[in-house]
This record gives structure tokens, sequence and C-alpha cells, in this order.
């Protein structure tokens, strides 16, 4: 079905809450009433240039949107024919709702949360934020796959941690739960402890190689340790973001020499890489 861009009349509760663009198509992930939808532009130039980034004015033309109104959780859009510049076409569940693959993941010890019942209180990049949990009060810290191309780094990171608590690894935040959208079949991130410390320097070389030694030991090469990916507290420092992490392979031991060897450079580094802002 087609139709030109007519403005919505339904009052509701809207708010992008993430997005990305890409050259001329856009994903929009946005919070609409107490659910959480989907939008794919598949023709960039149906929203102006300067009117892609900022939640006010891309609901004002998403609001035109033919089937805007109808009950979906992901719409995608497009022109209705070939250079056609007046009539749009929106397809309503198109593409699936994305979320981690469950059966891959040691589910017993976490529980689950609804990403609607979390406070943010700050955030620290695109994808992580401090948040505080309605149920028990703790302050969390929350990371997630916005749109379904970070769910694969997600599940590995995921899988990682739940390598690391099986084998006892004492350094690294803990997994405290998992968070979806509207039901569990939608579990987009995880939530963990929220811990202190300080941004290692050269001078906290010894804590932050006896913490690679033993993560090592614990069978991981995590595969990118710039100095962000520590926090030190007192004698000890603690390693996180498991994204591009590994399990070794038995006997092969050259990757983790690779990254021993690589650390000193790592903690010396003042380019700035890996370092996370926060918001809030």
């Amino acid at each position: 079905m087609s139709s030109p861009l007519s403005q919505s009349t339904t009052a509701r509760d809207e708010e992008v809450l993430s997005l990305d663009l890409e050259e001329n198509d856009y994903l929009y992930r946005i919070k609409r009433d107490n659910r959480i939808v989907y939008v794919s532009i598949l023709d960039g130039d149906l929203i102006p240039p300067d009117s892609r980034t900022d939640s006010f004015p891309i609901l004002s033309h998403l609001r035109k949107l033919p089937k805007w109104d109808e009950e979906w959780t992901t719409l995608t859009v497009r022109r209705a024919s070939p250079g056609s510049t007046d009539s749009i076409e929106s397809t309503a569940d198109e593409f699936p709702p994305h979320g981690l693959d469950l059966a891959q993941l040691d589910l017993s010890p976490v529980v689950f949360y609804n990403f609607l019942d979390l406070e943010f209180i700050a955030r620290v990049s695109d994808r992580i934020s401090r948040v505080k949990c309605h149920h028990t009060g703790e302050t969390r810290i929350l990371k997630i796959a916005r749109f379904a191309h970070e769910i694969p780094a997600l599940q590995r990171e995921v899988s990682i941690y739940s390598v690391l608590a099986a084998s006892g690894f004492p350094l690294s935040p803990r997994v405290v739960g998992y968070v979806y959208e509207g039901t569990k079949s939608r579990t987009v991130g995880f939530l963990m402890e929220e811990i202190e410390g300080v941004v290692p320097g050269i001078q906290h070389l010894d804590e932050c190689r006896k913490t690679v030694g033993l993560l090592h030991a614990h069978g991981v090469v995590h595969g990118d340790l710039n100095r962000y990916n520590f926090l030190v507290d007192g004698d000890r420092a603690r390693v996180f973001d498991f994204e591009v992490a590994v399990v070794q392979r038995d006997g092969d031991v050259a990757a983790a020499e690779e990254e021993m060897d690589s650390l000193e450079a790592r903690l010396r580094d003042e380019t700035g890489v890996g370092k996370r802002w926060l918001v809030g």
C-alpha cells in the first residue's frame, strides 16, 4: 500500500532512543508508549538532513508515514516506486526484532529485567549506560545491542562472561541480569555490577600483567586491551569489554603471548583509543 505523507493524529508517548545512519538508509529505535519499536528508512531523502539526528524533528517526519498509527514492532519505509517523490510505502513487521540466542547462554544465575523498568542515570557511550534497577535500587551498568548488527558482538561478550564465571575468574565484573524489550525472546542486553577504580597508566603495569596472565590461565584472550578496558583499585586491576575475546585452543599460546607483549605499549598510549564518555 502506498500513500502521500500525512500527519498522524494519534497522541503517543514517543522518544527516539537510538539511531544508526548510513549513507542512504537509516535505523531508528523508538520508545512508543510502553513498547520499543524499530523503523528502517530505505530511502534516505525521506527525512531532510537537518532532521535525522534529534528526536523531535525525526518523529515529526515519522508520524507522517503510512501505517504509523497502526500496531507494529518494526516498520520498513521506502518509496512506492523508483523515482517517486510523493508516494511512500510502509511495511509492518517486514523484519523481526533482534535478540540474543538464549539457548547458547547459561541463564541459571541471572535475573531478567524489562528495559522500560530501568531508570537511566547517565550514558557512558552509545551502547553503555549507568542505570538503577527499580526493584532493588542498585546502580548497574547496562550494555545493549541497539540494532541487529550489534548482536554478534554482544553474544560473544556474554558467552565469554559465562566462561569466566564458570571458571571462577575473579577480576571482571559480574553479570547480574539480562535485559529484554517486551518479551525474553527479545533480550538485547545485560547488566553488570558497577565497579570502581582508576584508568591505569604505565605505573600500573604489574597489576595489569597479573590480571592478563590470570585471564589467559582461565583460557581467554581479550583481544582489545586498551587502557580504558581496565580499572585499577588498590593492588588489583579488573578487566572488561570482551566483545572480541576468544577462548584459547589447547596449546595455542601465540595470541596470549602477543597480547601480553603489547600490554606495556597499550598502557603508555595517550591517543584516547577506547576512551568512553559520560553524559548524565
